[in-house]
């Protein structure tokens, strides 16, 4: 299959991809050398099917704020997109829904805990080799667990995690079917604990003994791993620990040059993917972790006439994000600008970061499996992640240093960010949503964490406002502004795009401790014994 739809600047081709087959033939036939795991390479290779072919890319960016509804009569949607996009059920189980997420992320915990047992089984890791192999296996086992936890259920809090269904935890080589029959999902705080332990157990065995590291879990990967996993646990000084361990002392000297991406042409669809592609360059410092998936994130999220009745608008893009008039200045401070499209049933403003690839699997029909590419963990994501550890510890300098470090590399800005000069500049911009028809929209948003903060109006709360807007412009399109929305518990809606480009009307609320943060089991599991996740009526 070719891709002929072609975008020029200011000229949108419609689709004509025809559809592709289900990945999961593909991944059933993975080769299964658990009969065989006799020697260390033969275990290091399995590790390789433990890294996820599924991504919840797609599927989180849906459901953040960082897509509008341009409406059910655009043709460039479906109903499955509806339905992520409107946190409903998935029914209709494509290569980025739920049921994917779940069953190859557990598939990926049986690889990791199969090389573990392995290990075991060779007399434990007694050489250098099957140490870095087993830290590996640990880590992800953390990481695929990791995963789960945190799309299928709540976010982690210190007050009701105890309490909340979490996900099964699988610390054996069992199979994906005796998994699902665990009717016991454990407690978010029981996972999290789980999780920390395999990290702890894991980190200090990496060696970085890899032909290509930025495709495994290198010592660096790890440490961004770590500084993700503290934060989101509320332990704010393991998640700045970490940080410190990956950034140095010169953290700038490793964030992402936009220049040289901005000095790419961008006139045909290839030239996107190589955009794309240069920003997940393995040789880049900035890039610790890259990951490939079967899944149509590079289709949806790059300039092509698929999935764009859900849209980063440029009414959005203008209003709350890369382009709004924010901390670091107006639009005309950007250095890698976004590419736009507002013509016909398509309007966006897109960062070319998730490469679209084509694994071909029949050369005669030329069809087989759309891939994307992701940048799993950077260095820019890391220093937002301590800045926001900083905050949470009372190290306001500290943190404004590193949102500053941040914002002169990605914005062309002399300004430097003092707690002062970001409490005062939040003071003047009003919360989103606050008018009558809840329709006016900020790039600040009223923030109900389960964990303690200042109240509105403090510099703490000032600080977090910023380092949320700094991650939500690192990480557009990678899925993590979803999982900021659920740790800080923000209310979003479902906006409905009108023919002027601005929003209409409010199609649907996400609320403050809505249970649809926590995406709903797939009937799959659910029918094996997984129970479901509860909903209002």
């Amino acid at each position: 299959m070719k891709i002929n739809n072609i975008i020029y600047k200011g000229t949108l081709l419609a689709a004509s991809v025809a559809m592709l087959v289900s990945c999961s033939d593909f991944l059933d036939t993975m080769p299964d050398n658990r009969t065989t795991m006799d020697e260390p390479s033969k275990i290091a290779g399995l590790l390789v099917t433990a890294y996820p072919q599924t991504s919840n890319v797609l599927i989180n960016e849906l459901m953040s704020d960082n897509m509008d509804y341009m409406g059910p009569r655009n043709s460039l949607g479906d109903r499955e997109g509806d339905q992520m996009f409107f946190w409903e059920e998935d029914k209709i189980n494509g290569n980025d829904s739920p049921d994917r997420i779940w069953s190859r992320h557990y598939n990926c915990i049986e690889q990791a805990n199969q090389a573990l047992a392995s290990i075991e089984e060779l007399g434990g890791a007694k050489t250098e080799e099957l140490q870095n192999t087993k830290g590996e296996a640990l880590l992800l086992r953390a990481y695929n667990s990791f995963l789960l936890v945190n799309e299928f259920s709540m976010a982690y809090n210190s007050k009701t995690s105890d309490k909340d269904m979490g996900i099964y935890y699988s610390t054996s080589p069992e199979s994906l079917t005796e998994i699902q029959t665990q009717t016991n999902r454990g407690t978010v705080a029981s996972v999290y604990e789980m999780i920390a332990k395999d990290i702890e157990a894991g980190i200090p065995l990496i060696n970085d003994n890899y032909k290509v590291p930025k495709y495994h879990f290198n010592k660096k990967a790890a440490y961004a791993f770590a500084t993700r996993f503290y934060l989101y646990y509320e332990k704010w000084d393991k998640a700045k620990e970490y940080a410190d361990k990956l950034l140095g002392s010169n953290p700038g000297a490793y964030l992402r040059d936009y220049r040289a991406l901005q000095a790419i042409p961008l006139s045909t669809s290839d030239q996107a993917v190589k955009i794309a592609e240069a920003y997940c360059n393995a040789s880049l410092d900035c890039n610790l972790l890259i990951q490939t998936s079967v899944s149509n994130a590079g289709f949806a999220l790059g300039p092509w006439g698929y999935y764009k009745r859900y849209s980063h608008t440029n009414y959005l893009s203008e209003t709350e994000c890369i382009k709004s008039d924010n901390i670091w200045g107006g639009t005309n401070t950007i250095i890698w600008r976004p590419f736009t499209i507002n013509q016909g049933e398509a309007n966006f403003a897109l960062k070319m970061c998730i490469p679209l690839e084509f694994e071909v699997t029949n050369q005669a029909t030329g069809t087989g499996y759309r891939r994307a590419l992701n940048v799993s963990f950077s260095m820019g994501e890391a220093l937002l992640n301590r800045a926001e550890a900083e905050i949470m510890l009372g190290q306001n300098d500290a943190a404004c240093a590193d949102m500053t470090i941040w914002m002169k590399n990605y914005f062309n800005t002399t300004k430097t960010l003092t707690p002062t000069s970001v409490k005062t500049f939040f003071e003047g911009v009003r919360y989103a949503y606050d008018d009558t028809d809840k329709l006016v929209p900020s790039m600040k948003k009223h923030l109900h964490p389960r964990f303690t903060i200042d109240k509105e109006g403090s510099v703490q709360e000032a600080l977090l406002q910023c380092v949320l807007n700094l991650r939500r412009v690192e990480t557009l399109h990678q899925g993590l502004r979803w999982f900021d929305i659920k740790r800080y518990n923000i209310e979003i809606p479902r906006r409905l795009i009108g023919s002027d480009g601005k929003p209409s009307k409010n199609l649907d609320w996400l609320k403050v401790d809505d249970p649809r943060q926590a995406v709903q089991i797939p009937q799959s599991a659910h029918e094996a014994g997984v129970a479901l996740n509860p909903r209002n009526n």
